[in-house]
């Protein structure tokens, strides 16, 4: 009878171990999915902050695009961008660092 009640415990150890053993598979399952989801959900909230940001930029380049014909506003880029000036003006560049060596205004006139 003592060989009987000491054969059922070692089932019963197995079967206990197995049943562990399965439990922290599905825990270790688990916990990579919902790893994975938060990873995702991270994702999307990036990506929705980057579309924003870029339909903002799109609105705003079409604004331009709509100004590209626009005699006016080619001239002021023209004047801008490429420091442009019309014959008999006086171009002032001014020192933009702010460091103080230089004080003195660059002057270019026109001679056209």
């Amino acid at each position: 009878m003592e060989r009987n009640r000491k054969k059922k415990r070692y089932r019963i150890n197995w079967i206990r171990m197995g049943i562990f053993i399965l439990a922290v598979f599905l825990i270790v399952m688990v916990a990579m999915s919902v790893k994975s989801v938060v990873t995702l959900h991270q994702e999307q909230v990036r990506l929705k902050a980057e579309n924003a940001k870029l339909t903002k930029e799109k609105a705003k380049l079409q604004e331009e695009f709509k100004n590209v014909n626009d005699r006016n506003y080619i001239e002021e880029q023209a004047r801008l961008q490429l420091r442009l000036i019309r014959p008999g003006e006086i171009l002032y560049i001014l020192d933009e660092d702010g460091d103080g060596k230089d004080d003195r205004a660059k002057s270019r006139t026109s001679s056209y």
